[in-house]
């Protein structure tokens, strides 16, 4: 799966961000590493999400849930959310668990790094009843 290509505001807000974060690279064979966290929510909650190994850290990420039906925009279990570099190379953001995200299942967040959207990491949250 391809996420969608980051807005040019979005890339230069993270590009901004992380020029003050000194540069911390993956190795070679690093896959990328998704968390979020708490892994078991309810609609409305705040999760923190994280990514790890990402080449150039420093142009930040982005993450996000599926589509909701056919060509509906709305994502769950959460919509586009932009993730800033830290000092140790890692990309952190908070979302909020969306009204679309369907209580009692497991769901996926998909989470890509700026410099290469199409390489993709996966987490799943499960949403409470």
């Amino acid at each position: 799966m391809r996420l969608i290509a980051m807005p040019a505001v979005a890339v230069a807000a993270c590009t901004a961000l992380g020029l003050s974060a000194p540069a911390a690279t993956a190795a070679d064979g690093d896959d990328l590493v998704a968390g979020v966290s708490p892994t078991t929510v309810r609609v409305g909650q705040t999760v923190q999400l994280t990514l790890r190994n990402c080449s150039e850290p420093s142009e930040g990420g982005i993450a996000e849930g599926s589509l909701v039906g056919g060509e509906t925009t709305a994502r769950s279990p959460i919509g586009l959310t932009l993730l800033e570099p830290r000092a140790d190379g890692t990309l952190t953001g908070t979302a909020t668990i969306t009204a679309d995200a369907t209580p009692g299942t497991k769901q996926t967040i998909y989470f890509a790094c700026a410099s290469n959207t199409d390489e993709v990491a996966e987490a799943t949250v499960t949403i409470a009843r």
